[in-house]
């Protein structure tokens, strides 16, 4: 029995009555009822749609527009419709860029300090976004906007990549309605890991209808445009914000035959050519003064005059395969251009296009046919390796990216590359296509703007504020500026309206203040007091040609109070200098505290990061079968790198596939049982840098043998399968995804130092 007091008790007769005089006053019926449906929720009248098309790690001078040989006719068409920004900067390195781009923060303050691999557990580098940033989606979302995102993501940590996660850090848990594309920083354009909102898509060979072979660009441009489509059938009066992040140009540069065959010789005069053709072409296009010089070239870029002819033959040849791989990237997103051509939205959609950093060093100075050599073993690619693979670069049998030579050409006419922070690793293309706004086509504009600005420059044309609580959740301050005041015909020699932008990687830094801009160059591991600054006047100086630290020390010093100061408001401290080597690549702890793992199918498809810890360690795969049968019963990886466990022609295999050049099999002498059985295979690291093999069945051992040299970095950006083999096939010996016919209890796998 419930005791109420007296006022507890006259209060809810009161409720109770007031409640009861409601719903006696209340319609019984609907002919009695009148209709009270929901506001929508709509834009201002003229917000436009947004398309956003980002790509990856193209240099300043790799579209034709921005004078490069290269052919991108639908770059070149929105440009010569729109505004092309000569001054327009991002960060160093991926992550970062795309995390600026979306939240308008720096990327340090919002926790995306560096790609989610690197991610250290600082709080300016946790691998995703602070909560507290919300994204261009969450915000035009919120005014009614349809959002959709296609292609790369690279924007959640390593830990959120898996089923177990909630979808916090994924596209579709940061204002995006619809996803379609991949989670990791690059992607096998023939074959690529692809999730349709957090649902992995089943690989296939062909395009939908399977009249052309698979091309993941092609992919996501057909996605697009059927989303568009859609959305413009269904819902013509709400605009759509629409972010389109393309796998061109980072690595693999893979293209179809056609245009691989088609760009056959057409750098045979090399890169130091390459470089003086687009500056003379830059500056007859105006994105140059008269008299801007080439700076003295790259460290560890060789003349292309001192190699041999072989040498230039291979070089050549793998920049063959970057134009191609452009120019398909290109054609694609030309039919996204052409849909809405046809529509009728083009008028109406703003769209903005840039590169997310400059060109890529990771091809070191003799070029990787497989980059997984890079980043499963550390090791750089060789003359010889791609010499021996030239015919097929760029094609389904290859990885590749291109030698520093071609970086320094791509970044033409700017200093260092991606992965620094002087100009060739963080000035890039932008360029800006409204017709209903914009009228001045093929116009440039110069004012210094830097990629935080693009958040407040959409939410300015879509009318739009930013909101100081969003979700319940009070938001960080933006660091954008709109550059919508470039837009008008009169305002094109208007002055920045920014004041001042730091950047930040690798320990590598610098500060950009009203056309001044000093940098540093970081040697890793060395202390940071020893840096050698420089001072370049970028308004008379862009590509960093005469360095004024001595002749100017007070202005060096004023930058570098600057420095801090953004610093400071910006959570670039601590500084963390390990340089983006897969050997100093930073493994998330939750792997590093499990040493053993017990697979029960079905399971597949698991992220690299979720599978156990296992460079620098011996590992034992132990197999429960209830039934033997021919198929995979493990593989971690794929083509270019990875292991596989499986059963051939009734016999047990394990092959080691070291970064697709060395390939090791141990097959079992004697068959396997009828019935049931154990199987174990041990991978045992040895003194001479390989590892030893040995198989077991139910105890006994039947096969042994030795892997010359073990992948001490991560294995492959492919996944860990139970039962198959997903993607590209670990072995040559099988086609994917070779399902296992038997039945699989359960297969452990644990991990051990050496001893």
């Amino acid at each position: 029995m419930i005791l109420l007091s007296a006022g507890l008790h006259a209060t809810l007769l009161c409720v109770m009555l007031t409640a009861g005089a409601a719903a006696a006053d209340a319609p019984r019926t609907f002919r009695e009822a009148t209709p009270a449906w929901p506001a929508p929720t709509r834009p201002p009248a003229g917000a436009p749609n947004v398309l956003i098309v980002l790509w990856d790690d193209v240099g300043f001078g790799q579209f034709g527009c921005y004078g490069s040989p290269l052919s991108t006719p639908t770059v070149d068409r929105l440009a010569a419709g729109g505004l092309r920004y000569t001054n327009f900067h991002v960060n160093s390195v991926c992550s970062p860029t795309r995390a600026a781009l979306l939240t308008g923060r720096n990327a340090h303050a919002v926790g995306v300090g560096h790609i989610g691999e690197y991610a250290n557990g600082t709080r300016n580098n946790l691998g995703g976004p602070h909560l507290a940033a919300g994204t261009i989606a969450d915000y035009l979302r919120a005014q009614g906007y349809a959002t959709a995102a296609f292609g790369k993501w690279h924007l959640a940590p390593m830990a959120e990549l898996n089923d177990a996660a909630n979808s916090t850090y994924w596209p579709t848990g940061r204002g995006f309605d619809h996803f379609y594309g991949f989670m990791g920083g690059d992607m096998n354009q023939f074959a690529p890991e692809i999730f349709s909102h957090r649902e992995r898509v089943k690989p296939r060979a062909t395009r939908p209808g399977g009249a052309e072979p698979y091309f993941l660009d092609a992919d996501l441009c057909d996605r697009t445009i059927a989303f568009i489509a859609q959305h413009r059938a269904s819902a013509p009066e709400r605009p759509f914000f629409t972010y389109l992040s393309l796998g061109a140009g980072h690595a693999p540069h893979h293209a179809p035959p056609e245009l691989r065959e088609k760009w056959r010789g057409k750098f045979d005069d090399g890169w130091d050519a390459y470089r003086e053709k687009t500056l003379a072409r830059q500056i007859a296009l105006g994105l140059l003064p008269r008299g801007t010089p080439l700076p003295p070239a790259n460290p560890g870029v060789k003349a292309w005059a001192d190699l041999n002819r072989d040498e230039r033959r291979v070089f050549a040849r793998y920049y063959e395969c970057f134009a191609a791989c452009m120019e398909a990237a290109d054609r694609e997103l030309g039919r996204v251009v052409d849909w809405l051509h046809r529509d009728g939205a083009l008028r109406d959609t703003l769209i903005l296009l840039l590169s997310d950093n400059g060109a890529s060093p990771e091809g070191g100075p003799e070029g990787i046919w497989n980059e997984l050599r890079l980043f499963a073993a550390n090791q750089p690619g060789t003359f010889s390796a791609g010499a021996a693979r030239m015919d097929q670069l760029g094609g389904p049998w290859t990885y590749p990216t291109y030698p520093i030579g071609w970086t320094q050409a791509g970044n033409t006419p700017f200093r260092r590359t991606k992965g620094s922070v002087h100009e060739g690793g963080v000035r890039v293309p932008l360029i800006v296509h409204w017709p209903a706004r914009i009228s001045e086509g093929g116009a440039l504009r110069g004012q210094f703007h830097h990629v935080v600005d693009l958040l407040p420059t959409i939410l300015e044309a879509a009318q739009v504020a930013a909101p100081g609580d969003f979700a319940g959740r009070a938001q960080l301050p933006l660091a954008g500026a709109s550059f919508a005041y470039t837009w008008p015909r009169e305002n094109a020699s208007a002055p920045t309206r920014r004041a001042a932008q730091y950047f930040e990687i690798h320990g590598h830094r610098a500060i950009w203040e009203k056309g001044w801009k000093a940098v540093t160059f970081h040697d890793s591991g060395q202390p940071y007091a020893e840096d050698r600054w420089e001072l370049y006047h970028l308004d008379v100086d862009p590509t960093e040609s005469r360095d004024l630290a001595r002749a100017q020390p007070d202005k060096l010093a004023a930058l570098l109070t600057a420095w801090e100061r953004e610093a400071q408001i910006h959570d670039v401290y601590p500084l963390d200098d390990r340089r983006a080597g897969p050997r100093d690549m930073i493994r998330p702890s939750w792997n590093d505290e499990r040493s053993r793992v017990t697979y029960v199918p079905p399971v597949s498809g698991l992220h690299k990061f979720t599978a156990l810890e296992r460079r620098h360690r011996s590992m034992t795969i132990t197999a429960r079968l209830a039934a033997g049968g021919d198929g995979v019963i493990l593989a971690h990886g794929g083509r270019f790198a990875g292991y596989a466990l499986y059963v051939r022609a009734g016999r047990l295999v394990f092959h080691y596939n070291y970064a697709g050049e060395q390939r090791t099999t141990v097959a079992a002498t004697t068959p396997l049982p009828a019935g049931g059985s154990t199987v174990v295979a041990d991978f045992i690291l040895t003194a001479d840098g390989g590892a030893d093999l040995v198989l077991r069945v139910d105890g006994r051992e039947v096969g042994r043998g030795h892997a010359p040299a073990a992948m001490t970095g991560n294995i492959s950006h492919e996944t860990l399968d139970i039962g198959c083999d997903l993607y590209t096939p670990v072995s040559e010996d099988y086609e994917t995804p070779f399902t296992f016919r038997g039945q699989i209890i359960d297969v452990t796998m644990e991990t051990r130092l050496p001893r």
